[in-house]
């Protein structure tokens, strides 16, 4: 993976001398690397790297969120199922559990009771 130095560099070698090969022979990348930067490059102007876009995205958005505080300020004895059925949310109940304390709401398991 190259630095975002590196990646200008490779750019302007590449503008210099107009050959893929050489120029990724120099910086130890495949020519396909070389014309995706210079496409890159051609169609945004930057050639940085994009670290925004990695990893895993949150599985209940923010409008989820604000849906979810909406929807439980409106029910308040709405069940963790109730709210996923409600919104059509993805993900697992634990996730949306665990939204719901964000929200810095609480949330009661049914109590088994013992017959005497």
């Amino acid at each position: 993976m190259l630095h975002n130095e590196a990646r200008n560099l490779l750019v302007k070698a590449y503008e210099e001398t107009h050959d893929a090969g050489n120029v990724a022979k120099c910086y130890r990348v495949s020519r396909r690397t070389v014309y995706r930067l210079i496409e890159q490059m051609r169609e945004t102007g930057i050639v940085i790297l994009k670290t925004s876009q990695r990893g895993r995205k949150r599985t209940p958005t923010e409008e989820n969120l604000h849906d979810i505080d909406e929807l439980v300020k409106s029910k308040p004895d709405i069940t963790i199922d109730g709210i996923i059925d409600d919104l059509k949310l993805p993900g697992c109940n634990e996730t949306v559990r665990k939204a719901v304390i964000k929200l810095g709401d609480v949330y009661k398991k049914e109590i088994l009771r013992i017959r005497a």
